[in-house]
């Protein structure tokens, strides 16, 4: 059974701060190779478990964050992964 698949549109300012940070790169750093850019987006091509995945690891790091503005973009790139979820 083929899993169900996602488009995440994602502001290059989002994608950015996904790959700025160690703990979601080393966790999810495959997830972010699917990126393609479309228009003024980066979007990712992700299974919808890949998609929960990345979007759990982006929530605990922006809880975690060490700065306001690192905090505010992990927190707005989740709000668009869990959009498409």
């Amino acid at each position: 059974m083929k899993s169900e698949r996602v488009e995440i549109e994602l502001y290059p300012y989002e994608f950015e701060a996904l790959k700025a940070n160690r703990m979601i790169r080393d966790m999810c750093g495959r997830y972010l190779k699917s990126a393609e850019k479309r228009g003024d987006y980066v979007v990712l091509d992700l299974s919808v478990q890949e998609a929960n995945d990345l979007a759990g690891w982006v929530a605990a790091e922006a809880n975690h964050a060490k700065s306001d503005r690192e905090s505010e973009l992990l927190n707005s790139a989740c709000d668009a992964i869990e959009a498409n979820i």
